[in-house]
């Protein structure tokens, strides 16, 4: 065998041509797997911000949290309630609002309402009845977390036979 000579090792090997003479369809064909590579990279990269803002919630219709809750006894009549009240009368996201007891029971305000933008707790839904010292919580359930939009603690003094009267009817 004799050495290559020096011509021999300067162009390309054979089969190969120089990337001047190569056509633009055999261009195309060389750079097709990088062409394709980058697009696959921006596919997924658009999947994966796609399914971040579903997930974190970003992008939606803003919801309004309610505010403006007041609560109060009322004594009269046979049962004790507590009266859960919204300054502006409708409440916002109502859909979206619940009353939870010290228990950790969940109601809807739906269930619970008994007018427009007022609630009462008497004991008749799942909520624990009222009692002096008892904590209710109304509750807006928002897309990421929960949060807590007025709290009161029964301070009036409530009869011990309404109380029972409640306990005994649930």
């Amino acid at each position: 065998m004799s050495e290559p000579d020096a011509d021999e090792l300067d162009g390309p090997p054979e089969g190969v041509e120089e990337e001047d003479e190569l056509s633009p369809r055999e261009h195309v064909r060389v750079m097709f797997p990088t062409i394709a590579m980058a697009f696959m990279l921006l596919a997924a990269a658009s999947v994966a911000g796609i399914g971040g803002v579903v997930a974190t919630g970003l992008g939606g219709e803003p919801i309004d949290r309610p505010e403006g809750f007041s609560f109060s006894v009322d004594g009269e009549g046979d049962d004790t309630a507590i009266v859960v009240s919204h300054r502006d009368g409708v409440v916002p996201s109502v859909e979206r609002v619940v009353v939870v007891d010290e228990a950790g029971t969940k109601v809807p305000w739906t269930d619970l309402r008994t007018d427009v933008g007022e609630a009462r707790i008497t004991g008749r839904s799942a909520l624990a009845c009222p009692t002096q010292g008892a904590t209710y919580r109304v509750v807006f359930e928002g897309r990421a977390a929960d949060h807590t939009v007025g709290a009161y603690e029964v301070d009036a003094p409530i009869p011990a036979s309404v109380v029972e009267r409640c306990e005994a009817a649930n």
